[in-house]
């Protein structure tokens, strides 16, 4: 079933059974006291991307990012061999904090993402730092949009103790 969106009121509507998903990003509760994780799964078609819904999960603003871990579910596969993915946060508005301040291309190049199983671990700009004065959501993009395949998972541990 689909969402549909009143226009001018930015209110979404769900019109029949409902699947529950990571789509837009769940938070998971820690045990680690003020560390929170927020999760997001993907499809290669259907990329994590800034919206204006109120559906995606923000992180919020001066949250101080502690990691970034892609984990590869199905095989990442692109019809020129070189993708790789970025990983970062955009305001909802789509303004960037930082589109590849999580994890870069350099991080996860098309061989750190072939694989079922694999997990890239992030060392991107905005680890251990504040993630600025907006809230964050999070954006992955090809470096080549030529993606055939793949689905991967986003976990992103951040600290907010305001």
């Amino acid at each position: 079933m689909a969402l549909e969106n009143s226009a001018g009121i930015n209110v979404l509507n769900h019109y029949g059974p409902r699947d529950v998903d990571a789509k837009h990003g769940q938070q998971q509760s820690t045990k680690n006291g003020i560390i929170k994780s927020a999760i997001w799964d993907f499809n290669y078609d259907d990329l994590p991307a800034a919206g204006t819904t109120n559906l995606q999960y923000q992180i919020p603003a001066n949250a101080t990012v502690v990691s970034a871990t892609l984990y590869v579910d199905t095989a990442f596969t692109s019809t020129s061999g070189t993708t790789d993915l970025t990983v970062g946060l955009q305001q909802a508005n789509g303004t960037e904090i930082d589109n590849d301040g999580l994890i870069a291309a350099a991080e996860a190049t098309q061989t750190a993402i072939d694989t079922a199983g694999k997990v890239v671990v992030g060392a991107g700009a905005l680890l251990n730092k504040s993630i600025g004065s907006n809230a964050g959501e999070l954006v992955v993009a090809p470096t080549v949009d030529d993606l055939t395949a793949g689905a991967g998972r986003v976990v992103v541990e951040y600290v907010y103790d305001k």
